[in-house]
């Protein structure tokens, strides 16, 4: 595939030094940051409870209860006694 771009004079000064320091052709450059770019694109971002549920199997506390499974519904009862 061809593809042209026209960058401002900061990115293709960017462009150039990084060419000049990997001392690779620039069409490869390119190439891995595009595929760099598409493949950070595709991975969606960890959320908030994916993080919160990574950090409690590794601590041990995912499964270390027992219980009926109603927790959300009758967690006074096992707090408090038949209340």
């Amino acid at each position: 595939m061809h593809i042209e771009a026209e960058l401002d004079t900061v990115h293709a000064e960017r462009l150039l030094e990084l060419q000049q320091r990997l001392q690779k052709p620039l069409p490869e450059i390119v190439a891995d940051i595009l595929s760099t770019a598409i493949d950070a694109r595709i991975e969606a971002p960890e959320t908030e409870g994916q993080k919160m549920l990574s950090i409690f199997a590794e601590e041990g506390l995912i499964g270390c209860l027992q219980g009926d499974g109603n927790l959300s519904v009758d967690y006074k009862q096992h707090l408090w006694g038949n209340g």
